[in-house]
């Protein structure tokens, strides 16, 4: 694929970031098409109405996460490279995303020298795996039994993603367009498989295993 036919799409709701991706981009690709949006909707509305080569996609923007509407952009448009851009923990988003159909997961945190070497992989329609998920990657197939958290359904892993950034019950609901006493459910499921029975608890069993992985 020459630069001129990549047409790519940046999904971020910090402008900050989307700018800076695309001063990269632009200096490694200068013939490249970019088009920029801060919302899921941004994305359904850019792609229905654009075709697009390339995406990169955060996972948690102003109008939800992304696990809400990863499957929908693979299943329907199974061409396109996505490559995942974000906060959010290999540990617990790394594996999942890329069975979702993205093609290469990044934490926001990498350094510039990988980070343009992811780009430049992206770009070529390459596979690129950073050391820490291609351990990851290893270690899960040495696994004969699914870890707690890989049980966690795609939904469970959302609500769990919003209460650990504070967000209550309610406001989960509404960003989810669920009743709340759904939400009380998917909470009370999650708990239950993560073997916690409060917050402090459940904070604290996150960060041990993006920490050790267990």
């Amino acid at each position: 694929m020459t630069q001129k036919n990549i047409h790519l799409l940046i999904a971020d709701d910090h402008v900050i970031i989307r700018r800076g991706l695309r001063f990269l981009l632009e200096s490694m690709t200068p013939a490249c098409q970019i088009d920029e949006t801060d919302s899921q909707r941004g994305i359904i509305n850019a792609l229905t109405s654009k075709i697009y080569t390339h995406l990169i996609l955060d996972m948690q923007m102003q109008d939800g996460n992304l696990l809400d509407i990863i499957s929908n952009i693979t299943g329907n448009y199974p061409q396109i490279q996505i490559m995942i851009y974000t906060m959010n923990s290999e540990d617990l988003y790394g594996l999942r995303m890329l069975k979702l159909g993205a093609h290469i997961f990044l934490n926001k945190q990498t350094h510039e020298t990988d980070l343009k070497q992811a780009l430049q992989a992206f770009l070529n329609n390459q596979p690129y795996v950073s050391s820490h998920l291609s351990d990851l990657i290893n270690d899960n197939k040495k696994r004969k039994n699914k870890d707690a958290f890989a049980s966690l359904s795609d939904r469970e892993l959302t609500v769990l993603n919003n209460i650990l950034a504070g967000k209550s019950l309610k406001e989960i609901a509404i960003n989810l367009d669920l009743k709340a006493n759904t939400v009380a459910t998917f909470k009370a499921r999650i708990f239950d498989k993560l073997g916690v029975s409060n917050l402090i608890d459940l904070k604290a069993v996150v960060e041990t295993y993006q920490r050790t992985g267990k």
